[in-house]
């Protein structure tokens, strides 16, 4: 039963984004039956048209990986779950599937935490005479070949949006431009033009202007009459100033009061994540417990499921940023301590601190 739940549900979180591509939404509908033969050919029939948002497409190459490896075909199955970890590396596939997949995809997680996911950048503009001349990207860590173009998306001194395909060679992607202010976003595409990543975007966009010309100090000409500077008198001991001067003590710093808070927020965050922990854990032993009553439709323990996972997913947001808000505030709190300088007789300082 319980093997059973987990394929729906998975099965179900699949087809939501295969609504929109009928060979998808077939192959979804055969993997539910079992069929991975057909499934497989549905699924190859689409990923032939080539097109598919990201969603589509992530949906594709991990059912084309439950099908691949539910039939024995392990090398290509790993393959495909490997695609889906380099385009999304967050993507929750552990506890999903039984049986075949699950060996599969240990494997295909190995390879990634050794390879790790796909890199995006952008590069410094041509410039030339004040003006933007060029618009590149950068792509780092794409063993499998997946992205082959991308479409840059330019507005040009505020004007509109108008999209470019450039190819990608040798790891970069480059279009010409010519204004004072661009900007710009990407959408990086496989060779069948189906959506892969994304950097920047419409709302917040890169943008790039020409830097600003570097001024050059003008040096004067030393006259020829100007006299002779005077040599540096030597004074005598006696006529040195005394040394022993009066200690110098700099002020607390405003780093420790920011960091008291920070530590403060930190502390708070961790709490908060806790809640949402313990709560996604008590939502999934009820959803269990109902699972295992049989009284409960499978709609219902799905929605239920995705509740607690969502539930967890902010439970390991709040715990991450509470960690950094402490370890920053710690920081600040004692890079924030009272320092004092003391000059010593001898020509040396003395530096005393408390915290």
């Amino acid at each position: 039963m319980n093997r059973l739940f987990l394929i729906l549900v998975a099965l179900a979180s699949l087809t939501s984004f295969a609504q929109r591509n009928p060979d998808l939404e077939k192959a979804q509908q055969l993997l539910a039956q079992k069929k991975y033969a057909e499934a497989l050919k549905s699924i190859e029939a689409a990923a032939k048209k080539g097109g598919l948002e990201r969603e589509s497409l992530l949906t594709l190459l991990e059912s084309r990986g439950l099908a691949q490896a539910s039939l024995g075909q392990t090398e290509k199955a790993e393959e495909s779950f490997r695609s889906v970890l380099q385009l999304e590396p967050r993507r929750d596939l552990t506890g999903k599937y039984t049986g075949k997949v699950v060996p599969v995809i240990a494997a295909a997680k190995e390879w990634f935490k050794t390879n790790g996911g796909i890199e995006l950048g952008p590069l410094d503009p041509g410039v030339e005479a004040g003006r933007v001349k060029q618009i590149s990207l950068f792509v780092k860590n794409d063993p499998l070949k997946l992205i082959s173009q991308a479409k840059f998306y330019v507005r040009k001194d505020g004007g509109a949006w108008k999209p470019v395909e450039a190819a990608m060679a040798n790891g970069a992607a480059t279009t010409d431009v010519d204004a004072d202010v661009v900007e710009w976003w990407a959408e990086l595409l496989s060779e069948r033009k189906d959506q892969l990543m994304f950097l920047g975007s419409a709302g917040k966009p890169i943008k790039q202007t020409a830097p600003a010309p570097v001024a050059v100090a003008k040096v004067e000409e030393k006259k020829a009459d100007a006299p002779a500077a005077e040599p540096e008198k030597k004074l005598t001991p006696a006529e040195k100033p005394d040394e022993r001067l009066e200690a110098v003590t700099m002020k607390s710093s405003p780093l420790r009061p920011v960091g008291f808070v920070l530590l403060g927020l930190g502390v708070a965050a961790a709490g908060v994540g806790t809640y949402f922990g313990v709560t996604s854990a008590s939502q999934r032993d009820s959803v269990r417990a109902d699972l295992a009553a049989g009284n409960t439709s499978q709609v219902e323990l799905y929605n239920r499921d995705q509740t607690a996972i969502s539930n967890g997913a902010i439970a390991n947001v709040l715990w991450a940023a509470g960690g950094a808000l402490g370890v920053t505030g710690l920081i600040m709190v004692i890079l924030g301590h009272d320092v004092a300088v003391v000059p010593g007789a001898g020509g040396g300082v003395t530096v005393l601190g408390k915290f």
